[in-house]
């Protein structure tokens, strides 16, 4: 008996790399990247296994272009708020943090159930050294190198070596917030409606008061 799940021979009344980048965000997001295999995630998307294959070589492939599908947007997003900080004649520690900050939060609640499972994507992604992953978000102006001149506009002062080093930080640290607001250590502050502004609040101001003492 044939599978209902999956049908014989090429799909085409589906978009198959896009069943497949949704089938794997929304797996990859519920469980995990590493227990989760290519063959399930096409049995998912409803595709034989040839076709993610086809598609998507590696998982390292199918994990980028999971980040990308959002990431496009919300990098766009984030490089153009970082870079109109530019234009102002003062710039806020706080202004640095929200322009990195909010374009994420707005696609977590324009889509709570799927932004969530994408951030836990980006998240694991953003720990390991996978090429595709890289590839996805390293796009001119890198959002890192406008953070960090914004942020030397900000605490006024140029080459410090801290700012770097406490950037990565406040932007893991941001993502990794955002990634875990369905577990109980952070009080559950996701809902079918989006995130809990206070917590959203929260990470803003530990984030601006991480980097704000730089050097004080």
């Amino acid at each position: 008996m044939t599978d209902p799940a999956r049908r014989p021979g090429k799909r085409s009344d589906l978009d198959v790399p896009v069943a497949l980048v949704e089938a794997a965000e929304r797996m990859f997001g519920e469980a995990s990247v590493e227990s989760v295999s290519l063959r399930a995630v096409a049995r998912a998307a409803g595709v034989a296994p040839a076709a993610v294959f086809y598609h998507y070589p590696t998982k390292d492939d199918l994990v980028g272009a999971v980040v990308a599908r959002r990431g496009r947007t919300v990098g766009r997003q984030t490089r153009q708020d970082l870079a109109a900080l530019a234009e102002r004649a003062e710039v806020s520690v706080r202004d640095v943090v929200e322009a990195v900050l909010m374009p994420m939060v707005a696609e977590i609640n324009a889509d709570p159930e799927g932004g969530l499972n994408w951030a836990k994507v980006v998240a694991w992604a953003a720990t390991t050294d996978i090429s595709p992953f890289h590839s996805a978000i390293e796009v001119a102006p890198s959002i890192d190198s406008l953070f960090v001149a914004a942020l030397e506009r900000a605490l006024g002062r140029t080459r410090n070596p801290e700012i770097r080093r406490r950037t990565g930080i406040a932007v893991f640290g941001m993502l990794n917030a955002l990634a875990g607001a369905d577990r109980r250590g952070y009080g559950h502050p996701m809902t079918e409606d989006g995130l809990d502004p206070d917590f959203v609040e929260a990470i803003a101001s530990f984030a601006t008061a991480g980097l704000a003492a730089i050097d004080d």
